[in-house]
């Protein structure tokens, strides 16, 4: 898998597939996650939730997956990590979300 990323495969499934293989043998996961531009955010997020909540907030956040990051640092008590993003996307529509939950 990790030819094929290297070699310019940008299929969100091949690096769906690596970011799980990096966060399962905790080989630097949040760095994957940070740099990495193709995998698909919801899924990745959604498979950290039960491994590690904080990596799942992160895939989130790169995917800009409101309404799943609030329901995870929610559930977590992400609580900092909730109120920076939240300050970072300066959005009415999220605030109004945040306050509903």
């Amino acid at each position: 898998l990790k030819s094929l990323a290297q070699h310019g495969n940008q299929e969100p499934a091949t690096h769906n597939a690596l970011a799980k293989i990096y966060i399962n043998e905790s080989k630097d996961p949040q760095k994957f996650l940070l740099t990495n531009a193709f995998y698909d955010s919801r899924v990745v997020g959604k498979y950290c939730e039960n491994r590690d909540p904080h990596l799942a907030y992160v895939a989130y956040k790169r995917g800009l997956c409101d309404k799943e990051l609030v329901a995870v640092t929610n559930k977590n008590a992400l609580f900092k990590s909730q109120a920076r993003y939240l300050t970072e996307r300066q959005s009415p529509e999220l605030w109004a979300l945040v306050l509903r939950e």
